[in-house]
């Protein structure tokens, strides 16, 4: 039985969710009344400072807590308590949200239209069980829910939503920042516009106003969303069209490190829920280019890539499509760290094959000897390079198929087309 608090089923306040729909400023106006004169003038900004209209700040609330209840009604919403959480000025936070939003909550939690769990500080398990506080809508607020139409097409992400970020971090798969290395990093780096980022920003601003107006599901799916064990317990991946937003994240504080394309719930979830993708009532076809880093490597040295099958088994413990697959896997790891030791953890850590030092190293040198020219390539971090490389391609690919407004998903070394588009894809790839 799937285990369920407010722990792991949350989701984040999105300080950018949106709506014009009637109904939803209705019920922003009702909740401003009943926050009453008090409440309202401490919410106001004072004097000649520039600040936050507190009615903006409800509607950024109300609206992601309605799309939270129609996602589902149980969903808790994990709010930060803390000043520095809210940096008004950033471009990162194009609305203007401020700490007052946390005032608004506490209003709200008085006046009953909000539950409240109280967050969590673990200075004991080096903050691993930490989490910041939750709220969600109360019967009240879930009333005036019930009689709104709005639906999830009436949601979105506001237009002036920053697109193209900067961060000293790294990111995983799924595009969440994770620290590099050093303590003083910048999550998000405030940077100027140039041509350059502006073109970028104007690019994915047209995809995703595309993917807005696209509707994408999972035809076999029964619920609007997939649940997925993490180390925290069950954690909930929404399927629906307000969990479809793309950006372009650049990392290590370079605009030549990673800036691949990130967003999006067919990038969380696995290969067999994605093969059962409709785009617009179409089935969909997901056309692989694994390994294209190695080709990439091999383009820029004049080389060919000889890829990674070997006509002989190395390793009589595995099958000739596991060896293939765990040479793949293990060139991969070996182009994204400094060190053999590294690789075979991060091997290890990632594969389902378990294989000692001594067998990787067996692999290793049989791959490098169909490829001998990527010999120093290895274990030299040069993958958040090679990521930039393939995101010019995937940019490259998702400009021409939204300029002739047909929608594409992209998962990194993949992508999701409808079936009778596929011929256009390798068309746009071989260019």
């Amino acid at each position: 039985m799937l285990v369920r608090d407010h722990r792991s089923h949350s989701k984040p306040l999105d300080i950018h969710m949106w709506s014009n729909h009637p109904e939803i400023n209705i019920i922003v106006d009702k909740v401003w009344h009943a926050l009453g004169a008090s409440r309202q003038s401490n919410l106001t900004p004072k004097g000649n400072r520039k600040g936050t209209h507190p009615k903006r700040l409800i509607k950024v609330l109300l609206v992601h807590l309605y799309e939270t209840f129609l996602d589902d009604p149980t969903l808790w919403t994990g709010v930060a308590r803390s000043a520095n959480a809210y940096a008004p000025t950033s471009r990162y936070n194009s609305l203007n949200v401020s700490f007052k939003i946390v005032q608004l909550i506490d209003g709200l939690v008085e006046l009953g239209y909000l539950e409240f769990v109280g967050g969590s500080n673990d200075k004991i398990n080096e903050g691993w069980h930490s989490f910041t506080s939750r709220i969600r809508p109360s019967h009240i607020l879930k009333v005036e829910f019930a009689k709104c139409t709005a639906e999830q097409f009436d949601i979105y992400k506001h237009k002036s939503k920053v697109a193209v970020i900067l961060s000293d971090f790294d990111t995983d798969i799924e595009g969440k920042l994770i620290r590099r290395r050093g303590k003083r990093l910048k999550q998000l780096i405030e940077y100027e516009d140039t041509d350059e980022t502006q073109r970028m920003e104007l690019m994915l601003y047209a995809y995703n106003s595309l993917l807005q107006k696209t509707y994408i599901d999972i035809a076999t799916l029964e619920k609007s969303y997939i649940d997925r064990r993490s180390k925290i317990g069950i954690q909930r991946i929404s399927v629906n069209q307000t969990n479809k937003f793309v950006s372009r994240i650049f990392s290590r504080g370079s605009w030549t490190n990673n800036g691949r394309f990130y967003g999006g719930f067919w990038q969380q979830i696995g290969t067999n829920y994605r093969r059962d993708i409709f785009i617009n009532n179409k089935p969909t076809i997901e056309v692989d280019y694994k390994g294209i880093q190695p080709s990439i490597l091999s383009i820029n040295k004049g080389e060919a890539f000889k890829g990674y099958e070997l006509d002989e088994i190395i390793l009589p413990s595995l099958t000739k499509e596991q060896q293939t697959k765990a040479i793949a896997k293990l060139v991969l790891k070996a182009l994204s760290t400094s060190s053999k030791q590294q690789a075979y953890k991060a091997f290890r850590s990632s594969s389902d094959i378990s294989l000692k030092d001594h067998e990787l190293s067996k692999l290793l040198d049989s791959f490098l000897e169909l490829n001998p020219h990527l010999m120093e390539d290895l274990f030299s971090d040069k993958f958040v390079d090679l990521m930039y490389q393939d995101s010019l391609i995937t940019e490259y690919v998702i400009k021409k198929f939204t300029y002739r407004n047909l929608p594409i998903l992209t998962v990194h070394d993949s992508f999701i087309v409808q079936y009778d588009q596929v011929l256009n894809l390798k068309k746009y790839m071989s260019e």
